[in-house]
């Protein structure tokens, strides 16, 4: 597991890197502040030029800045076109969000697959132990039913070692997985198991592409989704962006 993740990552880091080429064009005075905020090798962070005149914007590992063209100022949060309502820095992290999915065996997710058909799929990175993972699992059904596929990703919080990292490797061991998620959902008592499982890497992926909580939704697009969405607000807006009719 662990050379697969290595794998992994190492494909992530080199589609980063072909993807996000540092401008050619960046102020000096851009670089000279990133030094000082940063305190890495500048060589190790992309630079370029965003849709705002004067604004530069820089990834700094899994993390996105913006910089005024003369170094006076720095941004960070989200950067919206509201003509278009696109977060200007996801659209980046949504390339690796998909690189990375595309990488990965779903033979190593715990899958809830609709009965008739898959229309779409939504990957959630969870934690057995987080109220709003439970409550979007008692929706899985109604996700379901209206031909979302949901693939569930371990990302337990506490981190490796703890005991939530425990009882999702013994989720991710047991003879029926999809049964055990939903015990330990509902607090119920799983029977402890232990097996090569991918819970510890799959916990490192999320870090590597910016995941920090749960649970944490990417669509088949790469857009995340932080945090819990009621299930038909969730089905309204896949169905709305798969649209033909939808803005693009």
């Amino acid at each position: 597991m662990r050379i697969y993740l290595l794998m992994v990552l190492l494909t992530i880091s080199s589609f980063a890197l072909a993807e996000e080429k540092t401008d050619s064009n960046i102020p000096a005075a851009v670089t000279e502040a990133l030094k000082k905020f940063a305190k890495v090798d500048i060589s190790k962070i992309k630079l370029s030029t965003t849709p705002i005149p004067g604004l530069y914007e820089a990834m700094i590992g899994s993390e996105i800045v913006y910089i005024s063209a003369d170094g006076n100022y720095l941004i960070m949060g989200d950067i919206r076109d509201l003509k278009t309502g696109k977060n200007i820095a996801d659209s980046k992290f949504s390339k690796l969000r998909l690189k990375a999915l595309n990488s990965l065996n779903v033979r190593d997710m715990v899958v809830f697959a609709p009965e008739n058909g898959t229309k779409h799929v939504v990957h959630i990175f969870t934690d057995v132990d987080c109220p709003y993972c439970a409550k979007i699992h008692k929706e899985v059904p109604t996700l379901n039913k209206a031909g979302i596929e949901v693939r569930y990703l371990a990302f337990p919080r506490a981190g490796i070692g703890s005991g939530t990292y425990n009882d999702m490797v013994s989720v991710w061991c047991a003879k029926d997985r999809q049964q055990a998620m939903t015990d330990a959902k509902e607090g119920k008592e799983i029977e402890k198991a232990e097996c090569n499982n991918p819970v510890a890497d799959q916990y490192k992926l999320g870090q590597s592409i910016g995941i920090n909580g749960t649970p944490a939704l990417i669509l088949s697009d790469g857009e995340l989704i932080p945090g819990y969405l009621p299930a038909q607000r969730l089905i309204n807006y896949i169905n709305q962006k798969s649209s033909p009719f939808s803005a693009k």
